[in-house]
């Protein structure tokens, strides 16, 4: 019998090892699930990977997904792109600039500021709410 629980013991912690997960799981992050987020102004697109964010005179990118972390907050890179009503100037700057997506998701409430990079200073904040489509007044 010795030899079958030998044989077992390392069986047995790969087990163990499978079912407890890596030893930082504690530390473990989520996404943000795929749909739509929105409020008076804004609205939010999240994909597997990544977001689309419309706004009444702008529009930004997420490139990749936003991930949580124990208490439901995130920071992500992005751009954002600002826009105006008419047609599009000759030599108009089309590259955007780069912004953090700083935010907390509690439930179906998510709070969202826009900082561009190097600044400490937010564009806009704002709270959404899961399922619910943005209304947006878009610049003419």
């Amino acid at each position: 019998m010795t030899g079958l629980f030998a044989a077992l013991s390392p069986l047995c912690a790969l087990a163990v090892a499978v079912t407890l997960g890596p030893a930082n799981s504690g530390a473990e992050t989520r996404r943000v699930d795929p749909g739509i987020w929105g409020a008076n102004g804004i609205a939010l697109e999240v994909t597997a990977s990544g977001a689309r964010i419309e706004y009444d005179c702008a529009h930004g990118t997420i490139p990749g997904p936003i991930l949580l972390d124990a208490d439901g907050r995130f920071d992500v890179e992005g751009r954002h792109f600002r826009e105006h009503g008419g047609p599009i100037r000759e030599g108009e700057d089309s590259d955007g600039q780069p912004v953090r997506y700083t935010g907390r998701v509690a439930g179906d409430a998510m709070t969202l500021a826009v900082t561009p990079a190097g600044s400490d200073a937010a564009i806009s904040s704002h709270t959404l709410v899961r399922g619910k489509t943005g209304r947006l007044h878009k610049c003419r």
